[in-house]
């Protein structure tokens, strides 16, 4: 049976975003932030009374208590961690181009357009600008990422741009650049060289 090979244009060019964000006159919006998870009350609560318990068996001199309580003060919070993550699984960001635009979404992964699904025609995006980022975060070391800067007309004004960040290569960046050029959809788009930040 022969191949089936899809032309260029029908195969999505992912981006593999780590990080999606939404930037207006250099402030960060929230309209595409994943929403950060907070310990619920119980498992804040629960976590203290046996950190005073600890504590108070500690005081006493109550050694198999305190060696109880210490045990269950690692185990039980990491207990609840594993249970929330397979109940309610952390959300995470997609980004992909096809041959009309760019699609986004943000959800779980059974159901990844939960919190966000947003669609931006090639017709709207007027540059696409990338950065090569060298971080320093101090004792955790350097990180690089790769970053891919939008300006569009749809939802986003005159001064702002979605960022699209990630940490591969900057040979498979210029590998999506070059895909992208190849799609007549997006002739028209402003594509300048790939800029060095931070290195």
């Amino acid at each position: 049976m022969p191949e089936h090979n899809p032309p260029a244009a029908d195969v999505p060019i992912k981006l593999f975003p780590e990080y999606i964000s939404l930037w207006a006159d250099g402030v960060e919006l929230e309209t595409l932030a994943i929403p950060s998870r907070r310990p619920s009350r119980v498992a804040r609560y629960t976590w203290l009374m046996l950190v005073l318990g600890l504590l108070a068996a500690v005081a006493l001199g109550q050694q198999v208590l305190a060696l109880v309580l210490g045990v269950l003060l690692v185990s039980i919070p990491l207990l609840v961690l594993g249970v929330m993550r397979l109940l309610d699984p952390p959300a995470r960001v997609d980004a992909w181009f096809d041959a009309d635009g760019l699609h986004l979404t943000c959800g779980p992964p059974k159901n990844p357009s939960a919190l966000y699904r947003h669609f931006l025609p090639f017709a709207d995006i007027t540059r696409l600008a990338t950065l090569d980022q060298t971080i320093d975060l101090g004792r955790r070391g350097r990180v690089q990422y790769r970053t891919c800067i939008l300006q569009a007309r749809q939802f986003l004004g005159e001064n702002t741009s979605l960022n699209i960040s990630n940490r591969r290569s900057l040979a498979e960046l210029q590998a999506v650049l070059k895909r992208l050029r190849q799609l007549p959809a997006a002739a028209h788009i402003g594509i300048p060289p790939t800029r060095q930040y931070g290195a």
